[in-house]
């Protein structure tokens, strides 16, 4: 009986120790904030990242009071790199230690090539679409520091020296040294930067030498400021969050709407569901009108970009790439090119902030396309 009562008297101990941990445990802050919209003092704001597959992670979030909350997940990087045709960065390349070091044989094998790890930035997502960075930085007036998340498929320790050299006057540049040992998985690393001014043995002229080092830290160091840094301009974020808000086209009004014929063309594919290749917005119609006697053919999708402002962002864009320079009488409601590959032409089209047509005509033009496209009267889907 005794050592029963022992045995639980250890457990809750045990128990205790782990909460009282989790209750000190240091959470860095953030030292700004924005008003309206990305204001977290008014709600929490979410931390991401896009892996290099296209899938998003979630890192944790800031609080209420701007207390950064790291959640990060584990996951296998090298599947993720071996899933996708893309090879991971030479690991000392990472660190900047690459063939411009002095005296370094690019080619020569080394313990760390096998190795896959990445950096990462914190990307603030709201509405939708990432909104903001938050970076962390040093704050001492002697030496110049950065820091990111880094991310490790195994347990190393890392230690290495590389000079960089001018190739005209062969003065040192750069000295970089990393001194780390890596946990597997996630690290947060600090480069410290100084400068330093050098004479000149030949002409006793004076230059810079950047001394840069990379270390280990904890992300709630009291040197580490963290700081949110808008990178989207208020228009699309307001764009954003009246997507955001909306509620989708219902397949219902999407198939009720869809016309049968389309001046001399006919209707001879009609899908709900099915997104562009590239795309993953399934909220859409794909639709496709021919004539066969003439050997004309349109495919269209028209997608539905209530609570996925992304996919507005791409073709705002692409508009904007489009009418550079153009005076206003010279700019179309339209984006048109012909694809000499295809045999087609190629026609991309916006309604209202929130509807985008996306059409492929074989022998049409694009102003005899844009015809056919305001005969769809898409505008009609977004009336009651």
């Amino acid at each position: 009986m005794k050592t029963k009562i022992h045995v639980l008297f250890l457990l809750v101990f045990i128990l205790f120790q782990s909460c009282k941990a989790q209750q000190d445990q240091a959470f860095p802050k953030v030292e700004n904030h924005f008003k309206g919209v990305l204001d977290y003092r008014h709600e929490a704001l979410e931390i991401v990242q896009r892996q290099q597959n296209g899938k998003e992670i979630k890192l944790g979030k800031i609080n209420t009071d701007g207390t950064i909350y790291f959640n990060l997940p584990e996951f296998d990087i090298k599947a993720l790199y071996d899933s996708i045709p893309l090879q991971p960065y030479k690991f000392q390349n990472i660190f900047s230690m690459n063939s411009s070091c002095k005296d370094r044989d690019v080619f020569a094998k080394t313990p760390f090539d096998a190795i896959y790890a990445q950096k990462y930035k914190l990307l603030i997502k709201k509405y939708g679409i990432n909104v903001a960075i938050l970076e962390p930085v040093g704050d001492s007036l002697v030496a110049n520091s950065k820091y990111f998340w880094f991310y490790i498929d195994r347990a190393i320790t890392f230690k290495d020296d590389c000079i960089k050299t001018s190739p005209t006057t062969n003065n040192p540049y750069a000295n970089i040294s990393a001194n780390i040992k890596f946990e597997k998985g996630w690290n947060f690393i600090e480069e410290r930067l100084e400068i330093v001014e050098n004479n000149s043995e030949v002409d006793s002229l004076p230059y810079q030498t950047s001394t840069i080092h990379f270390s280990k830290i904890e992300p709630a160091n009291k040197k580490v400021k963290w700081s949110l840094r808008q990178i989207q301009k208020d228009r699309k974020i307001e764009v954003a969050k009246k997507l955001y808000n909306l509620t989708p086209i219902t397949k219902t009004k999407f198939e009720k709407w869809v016309p049968n014929k389309l001046g001399d063309l006919s209707i001879t594919t009609k899908v709900h569901g099915k997104p562009p290749i590239g795309q993953s917005n399934k909220n859409n119609m794909h639709l496709v009108y021919t004539n066969k006697v003439e050997k004309r053919e349109i495919d269209i999708y028209v997608v539905d970009c209530a609570k996925n402002p992304d996919d507005i962002g791409m073709i705002d864009f692409a508009y904007a790439m489009e009418n550079k320079g153009k005076d206003e009488k010279d700019i179309k409601p339209y984006i048109a090119q012909y694809s000499e590959e295809k045999k087609a032409t190629q026609l991309l089209y916006k309604v209202e902030d929130r509807i985008i047509v996306n059409a492929s005509g074989v022998n049409i033009n694009a102003e005899e396309l844009w015809d056919y496209i305001k005969k769809l009267n898409v505008e009609k889907l977004l009336k009651e």
